[in-house]
């Protein structure tokens, strides 16, 4: 089992994270200019056996993906299962929240079972899945930021 990882230092505490990441559904199509949309499809959001319901685009391919929470540990991390054909190469992934002395790290990691001729066949694919992966980092650090600059308006 292999996995790829990315990370982003976000200059937000981690219950900023956090907040962002328990309103994933609503959260998901601003996040990324491929996100098509998501709805929790079972359970209720942020709970162990919830199964989120997402539609992307990922490298010219649109991708239904159905992802079942298998550990949910506010504020720190968030861990799912891959539903359906995909699961047989992509089974795990998790978000992470690492308190930085600067903010945040937020960490997003995903398995992947490929071999040596499997990872030659999907040598594109898994290259957008790489990319998308460090756009959605970069994204979210811009998101939060963003939100941390914009804050509140003072009163008149």
């Amino acid at each position: 089992m292999r996995e790829l990882r990315d990370s982003s230092d976000i200059e937000v505490p981690p219950e900023r994270v956090w907040a962002w990441i328990e309103g994933l559904a609503d959260n998901y199509t601003s996040w990324h200019p491929a996100h098509v949309s998501a709805e929790w499809e079972r359970g209720a959001p942020n709970e162990v056996g919830s199964v989120l319901r997402a539609v992307e685009d990922l490298g010219g391919h649109r991708e239904e993906l159905r992802f079942e929470l298998t550990a949910v540990e506010p504020p720190r991390r968030l861990d799912y299962r891959l539903l359906g054909p995909i699961s047989l190469l992509l089974p795990r992934g998790s978000f992470t929240v690492i308190p930085t002395t600067a903010g945040s790290r937020f960490v997003a990691a995903i398995s992947y079972r490929f071999g040596r001729l499997t990872e030659l066949l999907f040598r594109g694919r898994t290259a957008a899945l790489r990319a998308h992966m460090r756009e959605e980092g970069e994204s979210l650090k811009l998101i939060l930021e963003g939100e941390r600059r914009s804050g509140p308006c003072p009163d008149a």
